[in-house]
């Protein structure tokens, strides 16, 4: 299944970043979006410039996910939807920031595939995106938000096993730094965000969407079963050992 043998797809996280840019390339691909996001004023302006189909809903609320999501056909899913609280000192991290990172990042990611891959199964054709980090796949110094991804990047590995033979593919992509509104809800400190967003080019929600449908259009004989993407400028792993106080 090549993208032009897909109808549907359904988009979460679509009011801005890698969601919105990704339910523009879908539409302008001419197929038919549910755009799914909490802002209802957002979801409108692009339903409006888009022709996408919005639905306002929390994926935290389980009810309503199935509810809302149970009743679609979905060719090709986009599991954007996520958060990075919890970025900074895990000893000091709010218990609240960590307990809605995992319900976000991973107890809605399963429950929206869930929701989802019955139909796919039904149909024996489907496209799952999972949109995970680098900090899934590296130490990048954020023990939360990095287990909050690496269950992303397990959990695809492991769909790609379990979904054998049904017709369904599975990519995950895994971006580095990304110029969106992520690090508006990350960090509650201006000098903490300008560490992650300054000092060279970081990429655009574009280059992702980019990323998605060159993999949605590869020919039904290839997985492309994970992108690892990172400004060219971010590199990953190394730095500085800290010592210990009187060791």
């Amino acid at each position: 299944m090549a993208l032009q043998d897909y109808e549907t797809a359904l988009v979460t996280g679509a009011s801005s970043g890698i969601g919105a840019a990704v339910v523009r390339a879908l539409c302008a691909a001419g197929k038919k979006v549910h755009a799914v996001a909490r802002r209802q004023d957002r979801l409108d302006a692009l339903a409006a410039e888009t022709g996408c189909i919005p639905h306002v809903l929390d994926l935290r609320d389980q009810a309503a996910l199935y509810d809302t999501l149970g009743a679609l056909d979905v060719d090709i899913l986009i599991n954007n939807a996520g958060l990075g609280r919890g970025f900074e000192d895990f000893t000091t991290t709010p218990a609240a920031d960590i307990d809605v990172t995992i319900q976000v990042n991973v107890l809605a990611a399963l429950h929206v595939v869930r929701a989802c891959v019955g139909g796919m199964k039904e149909r024996q054709r489907g496209h799952i995106f999972n949109i995970g980090s680098v900090a899934g796949l590296y130490p990048v110094n954020s023990a939360v938000y990095g287990a909050s991804k690496g269950a992303v990047h397990l959990m695809s590995q492991n769909l790609r096993v379990e979904l054998a033979g049904t017709g369904i593919r599975v990519t995950e992509i895994c971006p580095g730094r990304i110029e969106t509104e992520f690090f508006e809800t990350a960090f509650d400190d201006d000098e903490a965000k300008a560490k992650f967003t300054k000092g060279f080019n970081i990429m655009q929600p574009e280059d992702i969407s980019d990323a998605i449908m060159y993999a949605a259009d590869a020919p039904w004989r290839v997985n492309v079963g994970l992108i690892e993407m990172t400004p060219t400028e971010q590199y990953l792993g190394g730095g500085n050992i800290t010592p210990v106080p009187g060791r």
